[in-house]
């Protein structure tokens, strides 16, 4: 596989997650559930982004952009990398999100007493029939304070994080054999 973007905007880090599903599906087919997905069709999505007091998202790119993510890289229909940075952990988290403007911005990015978080999308072609599709999230805490804020956000967030992930890549499976 090519090199992924997301190593390129943020090579060093302190926490993510990574998932991957194996569709039997050509790279085209999984790239457009990709952007038609919703993830508001989950009820598990759903319930979950309500108990955080936010709206359940509904397109993956444009809920996403509509939560201040900046697209700091892309390559249509193979990956995508969105960014953002701030205090994920305050009881606010709207409000505790800084958008950046661009990757030179993201990658310089470095206010103490926050991190900034990557996450991207990966379609991989197997064959002309399977396609992996992977999704990632890195976060880099700017200090130690930082750090330790996020630790035991992390701690509490992961397990659902995970849950998230795992409804979206089943879902855009089932989307994608949907439309074979």
């Amino acid at each position: 596989m090519s090199k992924e973007l997301i190593d390129e905007l943020l090579p060093r880090f302190e926490y993510g997650n990574r998932y991957s599903i194996d569709i039997p599906c050509g790279i085209e087919r999984v790239a457009s559930a990709v952007e038609t997905y919703r993830l508001d069709e989950s009820f598990v999505v759903r319930l979950l982004f309500r108990l955080r007091g936010l709206q359940p998202p509904g397109p993956l790119r444009s809920h996403l952009v509509g939560r201040g993510f900046t697209v700091l890289a892309e390559s249509p229909g193979r990956q995508v990398v969105v960014g953002i940075a701030g205090r994920f952990w305050a009881l606010n988290q709207q409000a505790g999100l800084i958008p950046v403007q661009d990757a030179r911005e993201f990658i310089a990015y470095a206010k103490p007493g926050t991190a900034k978080c990557a996450a991207t999308i990966v379609m991989e072609p197997l064959s002309d029939t399977r396609t992996r599709l992977t999704t990632e999230t890195r976060v880099l805490c700017c200090d130690r304070a930082a750090r330790r804020e996020f630790a035991a956000y992390w701690v509490l967030i992961r397990p659902m994080s995970a849950w998230i992930r795992r409804i979206l890549l089943r879902g855009v499976r089932e989307k994608a054999l949907a439309t074979a």
